[in-house]
């Protein structure tokens, strides 16, 4: 049996990278260019009902930018939301994502400054 949280989770993955973006769910090095998207803190919670178990995700993609490019950042997020909610299958469930948030976070922890766009979504496997 499939597992439906791994599913969403490269299904999110697949996604980010059929738009372009060069997508990873690890923080690449150093030597990575920037934007790019990192997949990867997901928290599942199962839904035990009499008839089978249902189940959320939360899964948090962050996109990394230099300063300068804030906008683009945003138009990261912006198109990565809707390709998500729009898409609502994996190869064996459905889904639908119940709620988003994003938000911006201006990030010295390299030696260019970074803009760290960060979009969570939950998400409910049907």
């Amino acid at each position: 049996m499939s597992n439906p949280y791994n599913e969403i989770f490269q299904t999110v993955i697949e996604l980010s990278k059929k738009q372009g973006y060069d997508t990873f769910d690890y923080l690449p090095d150093e030597s990575q260019s920037y934007p790019f998207v990192f997949v990867g803190n997901q928290q599942n919670a199962d839904i035990p009902t009499k008839g089978r178990t249902l189940g959320t995700t939360h899964i948090q993609i962050d996109v990394y930018a230099e300063f300068n490019h804030r906008s683009e950042v945003l138009d990261i997020l912006d198109d990565l939301q809707a390709k998500v909610i729009n898409y609502q299958h994996t190869d064996n469930f459905k889904y639908q994502v119940t709620n988003t948030s994003q938000q911006m976070i201006a990030d010295q922890s390299t030696d260019i400054p970074l803009w760290h766009g960060v979009l969570e979504l939950d998400i409910q496997y049907l």
